[in-house]
C-alpha cells in the first residue's frame, strides 16, 4: 500500500543524500520534488532508478527531438495536430509518419529520463516527498540506472556548471564567433554544430537556449567548451540590472495578490508574486498561490484576448523589430509567426511554459507588434 515516507527540503537533505538513502535502503517508490512551478519525479525499484518524469516543457519528448535535429518544428506541429484528433502517443505518431524509428524513440526516451534526473543536481531549493511502494504510471518508459552512476554524473555536472558560470556569468551575455574555424570533428556533430550556427553576434545566451529547444545546461556546456577553445567569445557581458526587491513582507504581498485574483487581475497578481518570491525563500503557500494565479491567467487569456485558434500576424515587417527591445521569449515567438500557425500550434512547439508564452503573446499584442485574425491553420 503506497504511503508517504520521508519528506523535507533540499536545504536540509541534499539530493545526493536522498539518492543514497533510497539506493542503500533498496527502496521502492516515487521521489517527488517541487521547485516553484516545476515538478519532477524519480521512480525507484528495490534501490535502482527505473525512470523519471517532469513537467518542464524543455524536457518533453518533442523538444528533445527538435534539439537533436531529428524533426522540424513543422513536423512536430503536424504531429501535435494529429495527436489532438487521434489521442495517439507522440512517439508512435512520429514512427508511423516515418520520421523516426522505434529504436530512436526508445533511445531518446531513455536520454530524456536521464536528463530529468541530472537536472535536479542543479536545483538549490525544492520540497520533496518519498511515496513508499508507489509505482510509476503504466505508460512510463522504464530504464535501469544504478544510483552510484547517477551520483557520479550528477556531481560532475554540478561542478561543471560552476565553471560555466565563470565564463558565461548570466544568460544575458552576447556571444559571437571568432575567426578560428571549427574543426571537422565538431562540424560532424549535429548538436554542437547547431549551437555554433546559432551564435551570430546578435543572439544572447538566453536567445540561443530558446532556439536550441534544449536544456540550459546542455547548451551552456557546449558553448563553454567553444569559449575555452577559442571558437566563440563573449561580445558583451554586462549583467542585467538587478530587480528592486519588494518593500512589503511576503505575507502582505500574498494578501494583495489574492485580492487581485479575486478582482480578475491574475496577471497583476503574478507580477507581485514573482517579485515577492525572490525575498520569500521557501514558501509553499506562495508557490501554491502562484499556481492558482497562473491557472486563472491561462483560462482568461484563452477565453478573452488570446483565443487559441486565432492566427497571429505581424503588424510590422520583421526587419523593423530589431529596435523593439524584445525579450528572448518574445523574439522566439515572433520568429514563429508565419501567418498560418494558430496560437495553440506555436505554443505547442515552443520550449516555453504555456503561461510564459501566453504572457509574451499578450505583451506583443498590447505593443502593436502582432494582431490576431480568424483563419484555418494548416494541418497535416
Amino acid at each position: 500500500m503506497p504511503s508517504t515516507g520521508l519528506t523535507g527540503s533540499l536545504k536540509t537533505m541534499s539530493l545526493p543524500d536522498l539518492l543514497q538513502w533510497a539506493g542503500g535502503g533498496r527502496k521502492t517508490g516515487i521521489l517527488s520534488l517541487k521547485n516553484s512551478s516545476l515538478h519532477k519525479k524519480i521512480y525507484f525499484q528495490e534501490g535502482a532508478i527505473i525512470g523519471s518524469s517532469s513537467n518542464d516543457t524543455r524536457e518533453y519528448l518533442g523538444q528533445f527531438m527538435l534539439s537533436e535535429g531529428i524533426i522540424t518544428e513543422q513536423q512536430l506541429k503536424d504531429a501535435f495536430d494529429l495527436q489532438a484528433r487521434t489521442k495517439v502517443m507522440l512517439g508512435r505518431i512520429l514512427v508511423k509518419k516515418g520520421l523516426v524509428s522505434e529504436a530512436k524513440v526508445s533511445e531518446i526516451l531513455r536520454v530524456k529520463a536521464e536528463e530529468t534526473i541530472y537536472s535536479l543536481f542543479l536545483w538549490s531549493e525544492a520540497e520533496f516527498e518519498f511515496h513508499e511502494n508507489e509505482l510509476p504510471p503504466g505508460d512510463q518508459v522504464l530504464i535501469s540506472i544504478r544510483v552510484e552512476d547517477v551520483l557520479m554524473e550528477g556531481l560532475r555536472r554540478y561542478d561543471t556548471s560552476k565553471k560555466i558560470r565563470q565564463a558565461l556569468p548570466h544568460n544575458g551575455v552576447l556571444l559571437r564567433r571568432t575567426a578560428k574555424p571549427l574543426p571537422p570533428d565538431i562540424v560532424a556533430k549535429i548538436f554542437p554544430k547547431r549551437m555554433y550556427d546559432l551564435v551570430d553576434g546578435r543572439r544572447t545566451l538566453a536567445d540561443v537556449i530558446l532556439e536550441a529547444h534544449a536544456s540550459e545546461y546542455n547548451v551552456c556546456q557546449v558553448l563553454y567548451v567553444m569559449v575555452q577553445k577559442g571558437y566563440v567569445e563573449v561580445a558583451r557581458g554586462e549583467a542585467p540590472a538587478a530587480a528592486r526587491q519588494p518593500a512589503d513582507s511576503p505575507q502582505a504581498l500574498m494578501e494583495a495578490a489574492k485580492e487581485l485574483i479575486k478582482s480578475g487581475d491574475s496577471e497583476g497578481a503574478l507580477v507581485i508574486l514573482e517579485k515577492a518570491r525572490r525575498s520569500a525563500g521557501k514558501n509553499p503557500e506562495m508557490n501554491a498561490l502562484i499556481q492558482v494565479a497562473e491557472e486563472h491567467f491561462i483560462d482568461k487569456a484563452y477565453r478573452h484576448y488570446l483565443p487559441p485558434k486565432k492566427i497571429p500576424v505581424l503588424k510590422k515587417p520583421i526587419e523593423s523589430l530589431t529596435n523593439q527591445d524584445l525579450s528572448p521569449e518574445e523574439g522566439f515567438l515572433v520568429s514563429r509567426v508565419n501567418g498560418s500557425w494558430d496560437l495553440r500550434s506555436i505554443i505547442s512547439i515552443s520550449p516555453l511554459r504555456e503561461v510564459d508564452a501566453l504572457r509574451a503573446f499578450k505583451k506583443l499584442r498590447e505593443r502593436g507588434i502582432i494582431d490576431l485574425v480568424e483563419g484555418q491553420a494548416k494541418t497535416a
